[in-house]
């Protein structure tokens, strides 16, 4: 995580390559306890699961790519990741209200990271097994129950 946002994350915010979101904890102001990346992005049409692309052009499909998301070692297992994936879905759909977009393109970094994003509704690419994607409607009704949408 720290190597990350020391190394990469200012550099492509600024340079509109991406932006990166951190959670701060209040208790001890300059401490980060997460944060996601997203960017915009697109998948080859064939790749996305069919019931993902039913109704669509044969074009990429286009959505937001979850470049990043990490927590702290000392708050893992508490939800602030399934928080953060939430906050970052929100994002993405205000953006995609604007510019469209209708996925959200994960690359887990691993197997167990794979089942994680799997565990709230992320199935991966045809040809990819690494690379999962949601509809960001999926997230909308339940966004919009909290007003948050």
């Amino acid at each position: 995580m720290n190597e990350f946002l020391l190394r990469f994350a200012r550099q492509s915010h600024e340079q509109n390559a991406s932006k990166t979101f951190c959670a701060i904890d209040d208790a001890v102001r300059d401490r980060i306890l997460g944060f996601y990346t997203i960017a915009p992005s697109a998948v080859e049409h064939a790749t996305v699961p069919d019931a993902m692309t039913r109704g669509l052009a044969r074009h990429d499909v286009p959505g937001f790519k979850l470049a990043r998301l990490a927590t702290d070692r000392a708050v893992s297992g508490q939800g602030l990741g399934g928080q953060l994936l939430a906050a970052a879905a929100l994002r993405c759909l205000r953006l995609a209200g604007e510019g469209g977009g209708l996925l959200l393109i994960i690359d887990a970094k691993g197997e167990r990271a794979a089942n994680w994003y799997a565990s709230y509704g992320a199935e991966p690419l045809k040809d990819k097994p690494l690379t999962l994607v949601m509809p960001l409607i999926t997230f909308a009704a339940d966004l919009r129950a909290k007003r948050l949408l």
